[in-house]
């Protein structure tokens, strides 16, 4: 929260909420290159005599490929996970990525339209999930499986229903100027009696 907290911060901004990202993350490529590797073995141990030559050399060509990207992958993963950085202040949304060449992405709290905690069933399972941010630009992931996804949720909806109540309360109320009484017309007396009628005077 280095980054964050020393050079983005403004003033009256106060960081309310640090989401994490899950160890799956990381944990996640190697257990796809397990997975990956299990079944090269049982292919290798289970191939008949005959041809065991020719695909036992492919097998270990494409387990060595396989290997290879596993550790690309992992590198970068691990790179990810070192580097970036999530806050969520009571003004924006903020996301920080890397160290030579830094990314950084602000979605004020007051363009947000629509929140989305997608959880799939591994996320279900440990407990981690991505959140989805709709406004003005549409729908983007901005969050990538954090830690409680839905705990980050339900405080980003706080902050918003917070700030919300402070713009009722301190906004200024437009002034209603009052409406103009109507005139009324004087009323007509419609005697005749009194029409041509002379007062004499002694």
């Amino acid at each position: 929260m280095r980054f964050i907290k020393k050079k983005n911060l403004t003033e009256r901004e106060q960081l309310l909420y640090v989401p994490v990202l899950h160890w799956m993350f990381i944990a996640r490529p190697i257990a796809i290159f397990l997975l990956v590797n299990i079944i090269f073995y049982v292919a290798w141990a289970f191939v008949s005599p005959q041809i065991a030559h020719f695909f036992k050399i492919q097998i270990f060509y494409l387990a060595l490929i396989s290997f290879v990207i596993f550790v690309f992958i992992l590198v970068v993963q691990i790179y990810v996970y070192l580097t970036i950085e999530y806050g969520v202040t009571n003004k924006r949304l903020m996301i920080k990525r890397g160290i030579f060449r830094t990314i950084t992405m602000e979605i004020p709290i007051d363009r947000i339209e629509g929140i989305y905690c997608i959880q799939k069933f591994f996320g279900g399972v440990f407990n981690y999930g991505s959140i989805y941010i709709s406004g003005v630009g549409g729908m983007m992931p901005v969050f990538h499986m954090v830690h409680k996804p839905y705990a980050l949720r339900r405080k980003i909806v706080e902050i918003i229903e917070k700030d919300k109540v402070i713009r009722v309360v301190h906004g200024d109320l437009p002034k209603i100027k009052p409406k103009p009484e109507p005139i009324k017309p004087e009323p007509v007396n419609d005697d005749p009696n009194l029409y041509g009628r002379f007062v004499v005077m002694n």
